[in-house]
């Protein structure tokens, strides 16, 4: 696999992440119960982040598919970077890849018309000849890490709330086949994180884009290391100087816990004393790098 710039070379979060709910076990258990039927895998990535989002347990699953992969949440994503990404993963074996903003309808439809040449492409490759008149069904498997806009995609392929959605980390927690059109047969099934996030750079980029719950990391040491990485790009940089109203020379030889401490003040958190609350401050700006409220901005790069 190609390198890609890590986004933090000095600090990272002290806990090792392990967050894999007893449904994600089972989720995986089912996929590959029916990952014979499948004729193609598509995969929802976020396009902030496509590496530490692209779970390695569904590359396995998908061995030998036909295989979409769609980078999410591409209106919040660096357009330059996204680019890159999608050239990346064109180069792979039976795979496509598109970026999409989910609550756009011709996103949609290019997903949807994605399906259709893959699921021709599959029925070629698995019979010689086919009757003018039979219409296959192609079997679609949707899968995707938790929060990543899996079942939201599905919902508007659907045109209906098929599948549970919320902006909270691993909403869907069921099997279930999707009627679309005619002939595409979608299955959603949860969200499935890997069993345990031994790669804290993964875990960061996760946490920092929203995919797991910022609750069970140290709010204060993630917002660190999101200004970190931020200020070590001059586009970033900037877009983050802007945004809070801050003079790149007030920050020279500064660290991390000092701007967000310049942050806090600009935002008015402060408490008795005139203390800054950096727990308020850290909150703010990561909601706010999560929202794309900073700029478009990807944390992984080619």
């Amino acid at each position: 696999m190609k390198e890609y710039n890590n986004i933090s070379d000095e600090k990272t979060i002290k806990t090792n992440i392990n967050w894999y709910p007893g449904h994600m076990v089972k989720a995986q258990n089912d996929i590959k119960s029916v990952i014979k039927l499948i004729d193609i895998v598509v995969e929802v990535l976020d396009a902030r982040i496509p590496i530490s989002s692209c779970n390695p347990i569904i590359d396995d699953l998908a061995k030998d598919k036909q295989r979409i992969v769609v980078l999410n949440k591409a209106d919040l994503a660096d357009d330059t970077a996204t680019e890159k990404w999608i050239k990346y993963f064109n180069e792979n074996k039976n795979t496509s890849c598109i970026a999409v903003n989910s609550s756009v309808p011709q996103d949609i439809k290019r997903i949807i018309s994605e399906i259709v040449k893959k699921g021709q492409i599959a029925y070629k490759d698995k019979v010689s000849y086919v009757s003018i008149e039979y219409k296959p069904i192609y079997r679609v498997l949707i899968a995707g890490i938790p929060n990543v806009g899996k079942s939201t995609i599905i919902n508007k392929i659907a045109k209906r709330n098929a599948a549970d959605v919320s902006n909270k980390p691993g909403v869907t927690v069921r099997k279930q086949w999707i009627r679309v059109q005619d002939n595409i047969d979608l299955l959603d099934s949860p969200g499935l994180l890997w069993p345990k996030l031994d790669d804290n750079n993964a875990g960061e980029k996760l946490a920092l884009t929203g995919n797991i719950k910022q609750e069970i990391l140290d709010l204060e040491s993630l917002a660190c290391i999101g200004i970190e990485y931020l200020l070590k790009d001059e586009k970033y940089k900037e877009m983050f100087l802007e945004k809070y109203k801050i003079d790149a020379l007030d920050i020279e030889d500064l660290d991390s816990y000092d701007i967000l401490e310049i942050l806090g003040r600009k935002r008015g958190c402060l408490m008795s004393g005139g203390r800054v609350d950096t727990q308020k401050a850290s909150k703010i700006f990561l909601d706010e790098l999560k929202a794309g409220k900073i700029g478009k901005i990807s944390l992984e790069n080619i």
